[in-house]
């Protein structure tokens, strides 16, 4: 089989990569497939293939250029169609919303089973460059003033964009208000949902009583946390797995701990990608696949064992990169973190443009990021990984990996995408600007599609004089 030529490192359009395309062999595109099914399994496409499809924000966008970027994006934008033809055989397709990355542990550990989180439909507007699931939403009771994830429940609403689950779990509690809002939508249409509970996580100095030593525990990144927490989230886990047998009828607990080892290996895979893009002096991978990757922590894009594989591929090419001393920025790119994802994709690829790298991000995420431990009983073993979340703690433990990287030196100004009515991003961003205050931080709403406007443009500038 002939090899794929390696290229330079640079950021290219859809007709370059087209270019490109039609140097691949028969063999090679044959190679990779989802589900492992040679028939109908194949993903390796040019990505203008999906701006044919729909996707008309790929026209704008600027992508690295390497055969291995080309392999995750295929796969990244099949999902819809893998979705379809999991239903069509005879897979469980479980939507899990709300806790962003450990219930699909549980969902995983089941044969056949495919979790996948509708809320990253949100990008969905903004690939397709198309206002009609968030018209949708309005006309469903969910208006402008609510975040753009309301895209999901006009998505359950028109059935088109995945198979009707077979068992929807969602997460309230602390989570997301706004997505909570549009989780009850979905249930208001006639889903039936199984609702599981996240319990906030307090600071200490903020409880009313003062709990003895023997009531707290220590997770392995140092954070202290009351037992009873732990306790809760297996119960509710029990109550997951107990759900999920009897759907499927096995009940494997050695399938649980092959999984969480699965996880923990992409996980850590992830990490070294962050970190060597982070440290290294030219930036070897661009902010918009690295997104991608970390959002693909949370579920393998609806196949988890290719998705670790092509992670691990891009891995080995990002160390290659960095080994070699190149990459898609220029050196002198200026370092900064990311705070809460942008939910237009364009934007990632906008502040590159003008001079940014990003070397640290904050995307609500984390608890996809920590190692579950695989030495002590496996449902406590997810809880502690859980507790671990950005998602149900303070806004001080949020920004806690930003502040030591800005002590360092290693970070010249945050960026933090707001999405207009979501809650979280209306009370935590000016707590988040107080608290950064050691470098110049600009926040910006993420305008619907078509909305990035010369202004937010001039503010982007702006910013980057300002840090240069």
């Amino acid at each position: 089989m002939k090899k794929v030529r390696e290229l330079t490192p640079k950021k290219i359009g859809l007709n370059a990569w087209s270019n490109q395309f039609e140097k691949i062999s028969v063999e090679i595109i044959k190679k990779y497939k989802y589900y492992n099914n040679n028939e109908w399994g194949i993903y390796l496409s040019p990505p203008a293939t999906f701006m044919v499809y729909g996707a008309r924000e790929l026209k704008r966008l600027k992508f690295d250029n390497s055969f291995e970027a080309l392999r995750m994006w295929g796969f990244v934008f099949n999902e819809t169609e893998r979705l379809f033809r999991a239903r069509q055989i005879n897979k469980k397709v479980i939507a899990t919303m709300g806790d962003l990355g450990t219930v699909p542990v549980l969902v995983l550990s089941f044969p056949d089973c495919v979790p996948f989180y509708p809320e990253c439909l949100w990008w969905t507007p903004f690939f397709k460059e198309s206002t009609d699931l968030l018209d949708t939403a309005s006309k469903l009771g969910l208006p402008e003033a609510t975040c753009f994830s309301r895209a999901v429940a006009s998505a359950f609403y028109k059935k088109s964009y995945f198979p009707k689950p077979d068992l929807i779990i969602a997460s309230t509690g602390a989570s997301c208000d706004d997505y909570s809002c549009v989780m009850q939508n979905v249930e208001d249409m006639g889903y039936d949902i199984m609702w599981i509970e996240i319990p906030y996580r307090k600071s200490l100095e903020f409880l009313l009583t003062r709990p003895k030593q023997q009531d707290l525990e220590k997770t392995k990144s140092g954070l202290v946390y009351i037992k009873k927490l732990e306790e809760y989230l297996v119960k509710e886990y029990h109550k997951i797995w107990q759900a999920l047998f009897k759907l499927t009828g096995v009940n494997n607990p050695h399938r649980f701990l092959e999984t969480i080892k699965k996880v923990n290996r992409l996980r850590s895979l992830v990490l070294e990608i962050k970190r060597m893009n982070s440290e290294a002096d030219i930036a070897p991978l661009p902010a918009l696949e690295l997104m991608t990757i970390e959002f693909g922590n949370l579920y393998g894009y609806a196949d988890f064992d290719e998705w670790v594989e092509i992670v691990q591929m891009i891995h080995d090419m990002v160390k290659k990169r960095v080994e070699k001393g190149i990459g898609v920025l220029k050196k002198d790119a200026i370092p900064i973190a990311w705070v809460t994802p942008s939910a237009d994709p364009y934007l990632l690829n906008l502040v590159e443009d003008l001079g940014c790298r990003v070397v640290e991000t904050e995307y609500v995420i984390n608890q996809a990021m920590v190692q579950i431990e695989e030495d002590i009983e496996p449902f406590r073993a997810l809880a502690r990984s859980f507790i671990n979340a950005s998602l149900i703690g303070s806004t001080e433990e949020r920004v806690k990996n930003i502040k030591e990287k800005i002590a360092k030196k290693l970070i010249k100004g945050v960026l933090i995408t707001n999405m207009l009515g979501a809650s979280h991003c209306s009370m935590e961003t000016r707590i988040i600007e107080k608290l950064l205050d050691d470098v110049p931080v600009l926040s910006i709403d993420v305008p619907a599609p078509f909305g990035i406007t010369q202004q937010i443009r001039t503010r982007l500038e702006a910013f980057v004089e300002t840090i240069k």
